[in-house]
């Protein structure tokens, strides 16, 4: 299939002054353009080539996850925002207040998030399988979909995202980003099928690998993001001190969300035992 520059549901000044015409014809009309059409380059000629957006996240590594990714998580994003933000609805107000403590709580939280990842990358508000909330941060073009998540709401903080309006000030930005939340939107996600959940259903795409049927490539696939999941599960030991990182457990007292494998902690974390760095660590045996 092409991909095409999906379509801005307001006008390109409609966010003003919280968000700069001109940061929109640069974030949206060249940023993730340019994420489109590299997309689509990489995908010629190849068994990626039928298959939808969610399937190559969730299969898809280097180059082609990367553009993949962003083409998703900017039409995510700018789809999250409004000129015309409503109170947020009760149904979300309600789970946020029992997994934050607080709607204000949650804003901290989250603008802690955002703020603190350690160069490009995006703050997600996301829903596990159980129906919890939580706060993740993903460096570069990461996406929670990926550990099994439910995204439902975004703030980009790469550069581009803010420089024009902002400088050098992220939590400015974040900071009116609330500003523009469609959390009616926000709230309708909860109610979404995941789109992780189109893995199974891979079988009735109209992809054909090679003399693989369907079929084979929908099982092929699967097993991949299995083996997947289990490598991200894997848990870390601290060869100075001994602690071991949990990825289903996280280490929320530094920011990191259960259900973060080891290899999407920030660069600059540390050991919570003993301070070292990710370098001291080695998978458990």
């Amino acid at each position: 299939m092409i991909y095409t520059l999906p379509p801005l549901p307001y006008a390109p000044d409609a966010l003003e002054p919280q968000m700069s015409k001109e940061t929109i014809e640069y974030h949206y009309g060249k940023h993730l353009q340019t994420y489109v059409d590299n997309l689509n380059r990489l995908i010629a000629g190849t068994p990626y080539e039928e298959v939808s957006l969610e399937t190559l996240i969730l299969t898809s590594t280097g180059p082609l996850f990367n553009n993949a990714a962003q083409v998703w998580n900017h039409t995510f994003f700018f789809n999250s925002l409004t000129p015309d933000p409503e109170p947020m609805p009760a149904e979300l107000t309600d789970l946020i207040i029992r997994d934050f403590g607080s709607v204000p709580a949650f804003k901290e939280k989250f603008k802690k998030a955002a703020t603190d990842i350690f160069g490009s990358g995006w703050a997600w508000l996301a829903q596990d399988g159980k129906g919890r909330l939580h706060i993740i941060q993903e460096s570069n073009a990461g996406n929670p979909l990926r550990a099994g998540f439910k995204p439902l709401l975004t703030i980009d903080v790469w550069e581009h995202a803010y420089y024009i309006d902002y400088r050098n000030r992220r939590a400015a930005f974040v900071d009116n980003c609330w500003e523009m939340i469609n959390w009616k939107k926000v709230a309708a996600r909860l109610h979404e099928p995941s789109p992780a959940a189109r893995v199974a259903d891979l079988a009735e795409e109209t992809v054909v690998v090679g003399t693989a049927t369907k079929e084979e490539f929908a099982e092929a696939v699967a097993e991949a993001i299995e083996e997947d999941e289990e490598a991200d599960m894997q848990r870390y030991v601290c060869i100075i001190c001994g602690w071991v990182y949990d990825p289903v457990e996280g280490d929320p007292d530094s920011g990191i969300a259960p259900g973060t494998p080891f290899k999407d902690i920030p660069d600059d974390w540390t050991c919570p035992a003993c301070g070292v760095g990710k370098e001291h660590f080695e998978p458990e045996r």
